[in-house]
């Protein structure tokens, strides 16, 4: 039920800011529903240590709402989450499924 609930977290999440972006008119501010997603992962991981990793999607997402509400570049700002795979995948490859390849 926990993976379920985790892999259909970027869908509740785009709902609930359209939602709110379509009937309150809260596009700025409900972009602070998208933290449900790395919020999602560390709240159902089986283990709940804190690591790099899994603070990446936060530390993201903080420059981009800090680049949106503060400087009003959400354009440009978006890019930052490209960061998040990149980051992943340079400093913490994933040793375990490489073998499977």
């Amino acid at each position: 039920m926990h993976q379920r609930l985790h892999d259909a977290t970027p869908m509740i999440a785009v709902f609930i800011y359209l939602l709110l972006g379509f009937t309150q008119g809260f596009w700025v501010i409900g972009l602070l529903v998208f933290l449900l997603i790395p919020l999602s992962h560390a709240l159902f991981a089986d283990n709940w240590t804190l690591t790099i990793k899994k603070l990446v999607p936060f530390i993201a997402l903080a420059v981009f709402l800090v680049l949106t509400l503060q400087y009003n570049m959400a354009h440009p700002g978006w890019l930052v989450f490209l960061l998040i795979p990149i980051v992943n995948t340079l400093f913490f490859p994933d040793n375990e499924n490489a073998s499977d390849r």
